[in-house]
């Protein structure tokens, strides 16, 4: 009789559904807009492909080239103030749009002097100004983007989002690749016009950051001082075997830098001109679109470290053709598998930081991660070029040499990188 009399227990109430997975659709769509954007200017504005071959046709050294490709490496020190300033900020959109708007500044410069500086000597400086400006400005950014990117997509499809904005980027970037080839056939000195496009084209799709919705998260506490906060960052890096695995593999890989630096610059010794840059650039586009697509789909079933390695050895193939390579045709394959790296990379690279160190608020530790890297990847390429000017070796042995960096990168990473496989189930 007792029990007859007890009220009901109410039935649970089901979980409410995370934000992220409610507008996933919504954010996506924006931010492949804005990637879009993004990949059309830079296909031609801040391609490594394409300038190398411009400086090339306006007279720049193979020392000048490797200032070009070290500004990559250069770019990532200051990476880790992002995190210092932007660490304990549980909302990370107002710095995301506000960065990607001033990143343009130095692409509009650049289109400027590009039209108005009368020597080509002067432009080709320019040129490195205006992609170390980018540079830096881009490797503030990035952690900020990255951890934001992460926070906006649910954790079972970031690999898919991912790959899914970076391949219309680089289908946008294919775009963009055939209207300068097109553009550079009848005005072969049509740079600064295409430059300006990207400038324009950047700035358009910056605006669809602003309707993304961003769900607020935990934030490390704010840093006290620059100096107490690293050193309460290094003792995280270095307890953790994988991070200190992944790192060390990073720093052999810096040798790509040598790779991806010069294979298109190479070009410029059997004729090719920017219209090749150009054409160069569409092989690469074309093949990120579809490696960013697949990597990001595999990152989700069988986990992000295979398929960066994957790209790592498409690097190695890149090598491997550009030191057998006796014409500008025969170059054309590294570009391909240059693309198809850079695809996988974006898709995974980020994913298997996040996935080893356990976090999902990484904006700190990933920029100490690439502050460490970076002397390295600026050292690559500075070797190289300086040693190819002084004609302390060739570009067949150069190639050769870092390929087997590279390889040696891919050995480290697969033995010294440990990962588990995080559940499926999307946290609440």
């Amino acid at each position: 009789m007792a029990q007859a009399l007890e009220t009901p227990t109410a039935p649970a109430l089901a979980p409410a559904r995370d934000e992220r997975q409610r507008y996933f659709a919504r954010n996506l769509t924006l931010l492949t807009l804005v990637e879009g954007g993004w990949g059309f200017g830079m296909a031609f504005g801040f391609s490594g492909t394409f300038m190398q071959l411009v400086l090339r046709q306006l007279g720049a050294s193979d020392t000048q080239v490797g200032f070009l490709a070290a500004q990559w490496g250069f770019s990532t020190i200051p990476m880790v103030l992002a995190g210092y300033f932007t660490g304990h900020l549980r909302r990370k959109k107002a710095v995301v749009v506000l960065g990607h708007f001033l990143c343009v500044i130095p692409v509009a410069l650049l289109a400027a002097a590009l039209a108005w500086v009368p020597s080509n000597a002067a432009k080709v400086w320019c040129i490195l100004a205006a992609e170390y400006a980018f540079g830096l400005s881009v490797g503030i950014l990035v952690p900020i983007w990255l951890t934001f990117m992460g926070k906006v997509m649910p954790r079972d499809k970031i690999g898919s989002g991912f790959g899914v904005t970076f391949c219309f980027q680089t289908l946008a970037g294919f775009g963009a690749g055939i209207l300068a080839s097109w553009l550079l056939t009848r005005n072969p000195q049509g740079v600064a016009p295409l430059v300006a496009v990207a400038a324009i084209m950047m700035t358009i799709a910056n605006f669809f950051f602003i309707p993304v919705r961003e769900p607020e998260t935990d934030a490390e506490p704010r840093a006290e001082s620059f100096r107490k906060w690293i050193r309460e960052l290094v003792p995280q890096l270095r307890a953790n075997p994988a991070v200190r695995g992944l790192l060390a593999s990073e720093v052999l890989f810096s040798a790509q830098y040598g790779i991806v630096g010069f294979y298109a610059a190479r070009a410029a010794d059997f004729g090719g001109t920017a219209r090749t840059g150009a054409v160069f650039t569409m092989g690469v586009t074309a093949a990120q679109s579809v490696s960013s697509l697949l990597g990001g789909w595999l990152v989700d079933r069988i986990g992000p470290k295979p398929v960066l390695v994957a790209g790592r050895i498409a690097v190695v193939a890149a090598a491997a053709f550009a030191w057998h390579a006796r014409s500008v045709n025969a170059l054309f394959p590294a570009a391909i598998c240059v693309g198809a790296f850079w695809g996988v990379r974006s898709a995974s690279g980020f994913a298997l930081f996040r996935q080893i160190s356990g976090k999902e608020e990484v904006t700190s530790i990933y920029g100490l991660f690439t502050v460490l890297v970076a002397p390295f990847a600026v050292a690559a390429p500075l070797l190289a070029g300086w040693g190819l000017s002084l004609h302390h070796w060739g570009a067949p042995a150069m190639f050769a040499v870092c390929g087997i960096a590279v390889v040696a990168s891919v050995v480290v990473l697969v033995a010294g990188v440990r990962v588990r496989r995080e559940p499926t189930a999307v946290a609440a």
